[in-house]
């Protein structure tokens, strides 16, 4: 069975400010932009995956929540996941080997740089420091979620708002 990870930095968000706490700065305007743009390239594409995971920080809740809407994913398909919040590769690794089996393509919304560096560490593809909004399509090339580890994915596609948004 096919398998398709999808793996997002959330979109621009505000700077934190005053007592503002990280997980409850919100996307700017431009952020919303981004997050529409990439969710309109997806479903260009045909790329719709099953589930979103997303952390629980507001800006990556956000991203996830218009991305999905542009997809028609379920809100019930939208999971939000305190694992992915300020979490390292290895946690997000460990929350991929428990995905159900059942599962064919999955979207996880999260933080840089860990996202970035798991994106290089699953397909060893050169990707740098995604953007805002970024996102890689992951092709998993091992048999189950169980088994993904280091180099198990294949890059298919990376995509960013700047390509789409040029005049």
């Amino acid at each position: 069975m096919q398998r398709s990870l999808y793996i997002m930095r959330h979109a621009q968000a505000e700077e934190i400010h005053g007592g503002l706490h990280d997980k409850d700065r919100e996307l700017t305007g431009k952020g919303q932009q981004e997050a529409l743009i990439i969710g309109t390239q997806l479903s260009k594409q045909g790329f719709t995956p099953e589930y979103i995971y997303t952390s629980v920080a507001n800006r990556t809740k956000h991203t996830a929540a218009l991305v999905s809407d542009v997809l028609k994913v379920t809100s019930e398909h939208v999971i939000e996941e305190e694992e992915l919040y300020n979490s390292s590769i290895r946690s997000y690794l460990s929350f991929i080997n428990k995905i159900d089996a059942s599962i064919r393509s999955v979207l996880l919304v999260g933080h840089n740089p860990t996202v970035s560096y798991l994106a290089e560490y699953l397909s060893n593809a050169e990707i740098g420091s995604m953007p805002t909004g970024g996102l890689c399509l992951l092709q998993i090339t091992v048999p189950s979620w169980k088994e993904v580890s280091k180099e198990s994915a294949t890059l298919l596609d990376f995509i960013y708002p700047e390509q789409f948004s040029r005049s």
